[in-house]
Parts: structure tokens; sequence; C-alpha cells
């Protein structure tokens, strides 16, 4: 305790005894404790193999640890000056007293979020500034809130406005309600509350809004021709478009943007026919300096690390990528680069090829699409989605079936239904006949 050293000296100096020194620091703690309100709890006395003991529980909240855990004394004074030394302790190592509101708890539990990545992290407190600091719901007491408080806030979020014409979309409305719900937890585990009413509460997705949500497509097969001889033609007629081969690449290797833009020529093995996935490039806002920031990151699941088998139309754009690349002077490590060879990131080239699509009357669609496109073309063809998921980087194939795979087909298939129902009716028609 720095600031007793003083006392310490004077001690040990003779000018004061011991004692003295003793009563006048805990004089000093107990005002520095009551000047921030943090109250002495209840002490209680018990036997304890035939003796008395004197005990007070200091919450995981206010603890040297984080840890709930007993103050014992042989005397009701010698437990409160032990209580006394610890709280103080505490409060000079700057551990603060328990939160109380809705607003000081989500600020608390986001400073000590160590477990995510910094861009989830950014994204915690975007959900915080944007839609919950200013809502009545982050005003409310923590250890007033009920579950009417938690159906509250999700209703405030579904027809929050902010003078936009569309109000919130069920994705952002769940991962707030998902953040708020990580917060109660927190504070569970902390002693400051006892429920956590968020995790019985629905969402009701018809009443959230639809208009701004994107339409997720997979390019089908004439369109995935197209985008093939566009891209061909543009670069040996013109030498334009040099991401169109970039965007090829992505169709027939399945990887997210942010895998391709932070994938290194060290990474495809031509020989072996392979490319490795073990990490992402991200970009995000930091939250603390409020700077635009790029770097390099583990990829989104463990599962996302992986090798990939390249068929020969993978090969075929991987290498002309680095044609392209040699014929416009870029020297780099880098698959996908920008002309002074840095990395190029997704939203550089969500840019580029929309340019690119435009300029030869194809319908332009995001990056994922050609995610999309992958998982689709393999399932239409007949590779087991197993295959599909693994080339993916997904633990379960429901994930591949239901966000990734969408119906290419183009044909008119009435009659083939016609047909199964025709057999289906002359099956039960012939049954009948025979009973």
């Amino acid at each position: 305790m720095g600031r007793f050293e003083e006392l310490d000296k004077m001690v040990r100096d003779g000018i004061i005894s011991k004692d003295a020194a003793d009563d006048i620091k805990e004089r000093s703690m107990k005002k520095s404790l009551t000047d921030n309100n943090i109250t002495m709890p209840t002490i209680t006395e018990h036997m304890r193999k035939g003796k008395l003991q004197y005990t007070c529980m200091i919450p995981a909240s206010q603890s040297r640890n984080g840890k709930r855990h007993q103050i014992t004394g042989k005397t009701r004074e010698e437990c409160e000056k032990r209580w006394t030394t610890e709280m103080y302790d505490v409060l000079e190592s700057g551990k603060t007293h328990a939160p109380e509101t809705i607003s000081d708890l989500m600020l608390e539990w986001m400073s000590k979020k160590q477990d995510v990545k910094k861009q989830t992290l950014t994204g915690y407190y975007s959900h915080y500034d944007n839609h919950i600091k200013n809502a009545p719901f982050a005003k409310k007491k923590i250890k007033d809130v009920r579950l009417q408080d938690c159906k509250d806030i999700i209703a405030y979020l579904i027809n929050k406005r902010d003078g936009a014409a569309a109000g919130m979309g069920y994705n952002t409305i769940r991962h707030i309600k998902s953040e708020i719900s990580m917060a109660f937890d927190y504070a569970i585990a902390n002693e400051y509350i006892n429920v956590n009413y968020m995790t019985t509460v629905k969402i009701n997705q018809g009443l959230c809004d639809t208009t701004r949500a994107r339409q997720s497509k997979a390019w089908t097969d004439e369109e995935l021709q197209e985008l093939c001889s566009a891209a061909l033609t543009s670069w040996e007629k013109k030498k334009m478009y040099r991401h169109s081969a970039t965007l090829m690449a992505m169709i027939f290797t399945g990887c997210r943007a942010g895998e391709f833009c932070a994938l290194e020529w060290s990474d495809f093995d031509e020989n072996k026919r392979t490319l490795t996935i073990n990490k992402t490039l991200t970009s995000y806002k930091n939250h603390e300096t409020g700077i635009h920031t790029q770097a390099l990151s583990t990829p989104k699941t463990p599962d996302s690390v992986r090798t990939i088998e390249l068929t020969d139309e993978a090969i075929f754009w991987l290498k002309e990528i680095k044609r392209r690349q040699i014929e416009s002077g870029i020297e780099t490590t880098h698959i996908c680069s920008s002309r002074n060879g840095l990395y190029a990131n997704q939203r550089d080239l969500n840019i580029r090829f929309e340019v690119f699509c435009k300029a030869n009357g194809i319908e332009y669609s995001p990056t994922h699409t050609a995610r999309r496109t992958y998982a689709s073309v393999l399932y239409d063809g007949g590779v087991p989605v197993s295959e599909i998921a693994r080339d993916l980087g997904h633990k379960k194939i429901t994930t591949t079936m239901n966000s990734y795979y969408k119906p290419r087909a183009t044909k008119n298939l009435t009659n083939q239904k016609n047909k199964v129902f025709v057999t289906a009716v002359t099956a039960g028609a012939k049954t009948l006949k025979t009973l």
C-alpha cells in the first residue's frame, strides 16, 4: 500500500507505535471504502470444532481473484479488519464495485471480453453504441430487470427507425439479443444478478424488416459460362479486369473472400494440386481508436483450417492470376494482390467484380455468391454433401445445405413431376383392383 509507506517509515524510526499506525491505516481504509459506497457485509458467528468463529462473504465481483470466498476471524473485530484490508486492496488495484445499470454492465462485460477476435469485439461495441446505449433499457438497474424488460428491448429493436424508412433486420436483432444475454450470463457468474431472463425471449421474425435483406443466389451454368468467357476475352483483348481471374478462382475453390485475400503463393502446391487455408484477412474499425484496421487473423472456425484438393478449373484460374500479375509487372507473394503488391481486401474486390460484371452485361452478386455457387454446382453434380462441407470448412452438413446450397435448375420440371404422380396413382389403382 503505497500511501502508507510514510507511516511504516515512522514506525521503523520509532516516531509512532505500530498499534497507532495500524489504527490510522484502518480508519483511512474505512473512509475510502465508505466514500466508494462499499459497505460491510453481515458478520455471522458459529461454532467450528468447538470454537466460536466469525465469518462474512466477499462476492466474486469484489474479491482479489474474481472468486467468491469467505473471510474468517476469531473475533468480530478481526473479521471486520481482514475484510477492510482486502476490500481496500481491491479498491486500490482499480477493481470497481458491481455495475448498477445495464449500460454499466455491457461496458464492463465488453472491457473484459478477451476470448473473441478484435473485429468481433468491435461489432459488440458498434451494436451497443448504435442500438443499446440510448435505449431506455440501458438505464435500467440490473437488479430490477425482469422478463418484460427483456421483451421490451426486443420490441424496441424491431420497431427502431432512427429516421430511416425501414426498421432493423432479424439477424441484427438476433446478434444484439445474444450479446445482451452473454452480458447477463457474465453478471450471474459474478453474482450481480441471479437470473438471465433474456434466454427465454423469442424474436418474431415476421415482424422484422426484410426490405434490406439480400436475396442470396448461386450462379447458373449459363451465367458461369458467361463469366468465364468474359474473364478470358476481356484480358486477352484489352488487358482489362485483372481481378476477373480472382473471381473465377474463388468460384472454383469455394473460399471465403477473407480467406482468399489472405492466401500466399506458398499456400498453393501445383504438384500436389492442393490449396491450404489457415488464415483470413479482416478489415474493421477499431472501437478504441476509430481507425480502420486491416490485419491477418485465424479462420472463422477451427474447421475452417483445411487443405482443398483442387480441380482442373481451380488450378487453371490460380495460374491465370499468376500470369496476369507477371504481365502487369506486379511482384508479390500474395495470390490476391493490389497493383502495388499489397493485400487486396474484400471491399476492393466487390467494387472490381461489380465493374467487371456491369461492363459485360452480367448480373452482379457479392463475393459470397462464389462460395454458394461452388456448393451448389457440386451438389447438383452428385458430389456427396459431406465432401462439399469439408471443402467449405463446415463442421455440419446442415450448414452447407441450409445456408449455401441454392437450387439453380432453370428448366421446366413439370413433365418430370407429372410422370412421378402418374406412376404413384397408377400403382395405387392396381393395388385397389387386387383387393
